[in-house]
């Protein structure tokens, strides 16, 4: 069962956020029929996708876009976050679900060559009641994810930021998956500083933790060397959720254009569209294609 849980450390001084997310991973790699290779890929990305829903949105009505744009064979991979109260809502795709490559010598799935190691990182969070746009981008660190976004809190939020991703998955499906972050309070000290990444230098890697069914209270004590952390919150939750729907098609077929619509009419005769966040298909009738022309 995927869950969700917020712990502080070292007496409020450091926030940490833990997910196990193997469900949700699972449920993607079915939608977009991913090889290891993108599983392990979009499965990074949708994780710390979730985790931003819980972390980055505050209200309702806000939304972010994410993309990360490589020069990796996977192509673009885009996600957009919203949240309902407690639940992170997420949708994601990669534009090339089907490229295989060689595992790395120490016999991991090599991310950082699929995604590419030259690109950039964009983050755009959008407030549906003021009406205002942020707009983040910064140049990929490696291609690791986990590293690139890490590094886009530091650089464009100030929030130092430790952020880990990981998935198991093979020929039969994914074996762990999940992730965390930690954030340093303003008045962490060096030596708390110093403490935490002494854990994280000897804990297994988060994939590893959660194959080895470590609980997320567990691995938050782990990875931060806190014995004595605190739970702030467990009823949290991270969902796929597309909103797509066949009115949002018709929109988007009369935005075509009149010409364009009207020779898809006259050379096909009907329009299959197929939104790439769900795989879910819509198909458009002669009658109805000419109905959506005589709005134009």
């Amino acid at each position: 069962m995927d869950k969700v849980e917020k712990y502080l450390a070292y007496n409020g001084k450091v926030s940490i956020i833990c997910v196990n997310t193997k469900n949700l991973i699972e449920e993607i790699k079915n939608i977009h029929d991913l090889t290891p290779t993108t599983t392990a890929v979009l499965g990074r990305f949708s994780t710390v996708c979730g985790i931003m829903g819980l972390t980055s949105i505050k209200e309702n009505d806000d939304s972010i876009t994410v993309q990360i744009k490589g020069d990796g064979p996977c192509g673009s991979i885009v996600g957009v976050i919203t949240r309902d109260y407690n639940v992170s809502k997420i949708k994601t795709y990669i534009q090339n679900p089907l490229i295989e490559l060689p595992l790395k010598e120490n016999g991991k799935i090599d991310v950082g060559t699929a995604v590419g190691k030259t690109g950039y990182l964009n983050i755009i969070k959008q407030n549906d009641i003021t009406d205002k746009q942020y707009n983040g981008l910064v140049p990929l660190v490696s291609g690791e994810i986990a590293e690139d976004f890490a590094q886009y809190f530091v650089s464009s939020e100030q929030k130092p930021t430790v952020l880990a991703l990981g998935v198991l998955v093979d020929k039969n499906g994914v074996k762990a998956a999940g992730g965390y972050m930690i954030n340093l309070m303003p008045d962490a000290t060096e030596e708390e500083i110093s403490k935490i990444e002494n854990a994280i230098k000897k804990a297994p890697s988060i994939s590893e933790l959660l194959e080895q069914n470590k609980t997320l209270e567990e691995i938050c004590k782990i990875v931060t060397g806190d014995e004595n952390i605190q739970l702030l919150q467990e009823n949290l939750q991270i969902k796929f959720q597309c909103d797509c729907s066949k009115e949002k098609f018709k929109r988007g077929l009369i935005s075509i254009g009149k010409d364009d619509l009207q020779k898809i009419i006259e050379e096909d005769g009907k329009a299959d569209t197929v939104c790439q966040f769900c795989n879910k298909k819509y198909h458009f009738t002669k009658d109805e294609l000419e109905e959506l022309l005589k709005k134009i």
